[in-house]
């Protein structure tokens, strides 16, 4: 593989997620890492938000537009299909945004 053809693979259209660089050296911060890292605490922040929300009496959650059982279904849904859900909403604007 020659050196423009990695270049254009690692290029990303994600405007959150850090370009890789054309020269990698082994020394420098993992940006899938980083990427993988910062999905998982997202995730987990919408987690804990739903969880909030379960708090509040129906009456709350009417005024908000928000049903319970919609909320309880969020709350049980493992972390990783979040994510996956996560990932295809922004690859979905990406390609919307023509990025």
């Amino acid at each position: 593989m020659q050196h423009s053809e990695r270049q254009q693979r690692y290029e990303t259209k994600d405007p959150d997620r850090p370009v890789m660089p054309a020269f990698y050296m082994p020394a420098m911060w993992p940006v899938d890492l980083q990427q993988w890292l910062v999905d998982w605490f997202v995730a987990w922040r919408k987690r804990r938000l739903y969880r909030r929300l379960l708090r509040l009496t129906d009456r709350q959650l009417r005024r908000r537009d928000l049903s319970r059982p919609r909320i309880i279904e969020k709350v049980r849904l493992p972390l990783r299909q979040v994510i996956a859900e996560q990932r295809s909403q922004r690859a979905h604007e990406n390609c919307r945004l023509g990025r």
